[in-house]
């Protein structure tokens, strides 16, 4: 790390204003990953402000650990928090954390489900069908019911086809409109 260091640390004083600029993004992030440690502990003791900033911090990063941190951060007690960090987690769209995101579907708030809802549909994957179709039957929220139905008919999955023509007919305008365009792009 002490040698990508001193490299970006060198390209600051590079003539061209795109290299400085480059360089600068670069080592800052290298410099929040030196933190990691410390953006980890931040969730078990900060404030909702100084979680929100780790979680940003944090949106420009990859890897396993920054995973596993944001993970953690997706199950806080805080609801913008978590909304937050599942919202990182999706712009990662990693294929191996879906499953996790997949759990989050249960969370006791419509604005976090509502989050985890865009995050999986990034992903398009059959697995997500099964249990956004559950929602579908379970949510009071109509902006989950539009997020769903966005989601699912996106994947132009067949399997949504009888939900997708319940909605298009007894659903509010939006889930009727959204409804109404996937059945176009579903599968025959």
């Amino acid at each position: 790390m002490e040698t990508r260091k001193q490299l970006l640390v060198r390209a600051l004083q590079d003539s061209d204003e795109n290299i400085r600029t480059l360089a600068a993004e670069s080592l800052e992030r290298l410099e929040i990953r030196g933190r990691l440690a410390f953006l980890e502990k931040v969730f078990e003791t900060g404030d909702k402000m100084a979680k929100l900033r780790a979680v940003y911090a944090l949106s420009n990063l990859r890897g396993a650990q920054v995973v596993s941190i944001l993970l953690k951060a997706s199950k806080d007690e805080i609801e913008d928090v978590r909304a937050a960090a599942i919202r990182v987690i999706g712009s990662i769209a990693d294929k191996e954390v879906l499953p996790e995101l997949i759990d989050r579907l249960s969370d006791p708030s419509s604005i976090v489900e509502r989050v985890v809802i865009d995050a999986i549909s990034a992903y398009r994957e059959p697995q997500t069908i099964v249990p956004l179709m559950q929602l579908l039957k379970t949510s009071k929220d109509p902006g989950v019911i539009e997020r769903v139905l966005d989601a699912i008919g996106r994947t132009g999955d067949k399997r949504a086809e009888e939900a997708m023509s319940y909605f298009a007919v007894k659903g509010n305008f939006n889930m009727r409109c959204i409804s109404l365009r996937s059945l176009g792009y579903m599968e025959v």
